[in-house]
């Protein structure tokens, strides 16, 4: 175990001796890593910092020389988990032919999401339910859900511009629609697997979007949905 100074070995890969940034680095690797493992067993609440330490392998000081506490250590691990999400769907419906496509290709990346860690999603739900009941919190983690709106609205509005469609409706609210509708299809998913079909997602977002969508204005006929 680390001193509680927290930097740990100053050893790389093959004896490579690191500079203090990359030990620093390595240190925070390390610590994100055990923060997943055992927020993911534990609940926000049940993992303790020492429990956290010790699993990367380090002392709380090093927590705490690294990180505000276990709040801090979560809010960025939440940002982290996010954005490997986002490129996760963006490589699910990028270069698909049609808007049908692209929502069949994000829902099916969901609910693949689902399947594997749901203990992730479990753990997300918790915070955010800790998170709204403080106000000081709140902000916080209205920013990090704020990042997979975000990128909803990009790919949206990619897939506008490159179909030649129209919305009915901003593509910053149809993001917080799609946002929702992937929540609730994942709480009902984890409480009775049966009774949510694998397609269902992506069925119900080609319906959201032949609704919503129109050709733009001097386009021909609508474009495949």
């Amino acid at each position: 175990m680390a001193s509680g100074g927290g930097i740990g070995s100053r050893e790389g890969a093959g004896g490579a001796r690191m500079t203090r940034e990359q030990s620093r680095a390595n240190t925070r690797e390390r610590l994100l890593a055990a923060a997943r493992s055992a927020f993911a067993r534990s609940g926000f609440h049940g993992a303790s910092v020492e429990e956290i330490a010790s699993e990367a392998g380090f002392s709380t000081g090093a927590l705490y020389s690294n990180f505000d506490g276990k709040e801090d250590l979560f809010l960025e691990l939440m940002e982290r988990e996010i954005d490997e999400h986002a490129r996760e769907l963006a490589d699910a419906v990028r270069a698909r032919a049609s808007v049908a496509e692209r929502a069949t290709g994000g829902a099916r990346q969901w609910m693949t999401m689902i399947d594997r860690e749901p203990e992730l999603l479990l753990l997300f739900m918790e915070f955010w339910a800790y998170g709204v009941r403080d106000p000081q919190v709140r902000p916080k983690v209205a920013a990090r859900f704020a990042q997979m709106r975000e990128v909803l609205t990009r790919l949206i509005a990619d897939g506008v511009r490159e179909f030649d469609l129209e919305l009915a409706i901003p593509a910053e609210q149809l993001a917080v629609a799609i946002d929702a509708l992937a929540d609730g299809i994942a709480r009902q998913k984890l409480a009775d697997p049966d009774a949510v079909p694998d397609e269902l997602m992506g069925t119900v977002l080609s319906l959201l979007f032949s609704a919503v969508t129109r050709p733009a204005a001097g386009t021909g006929t609508r474009s495949e949905a």
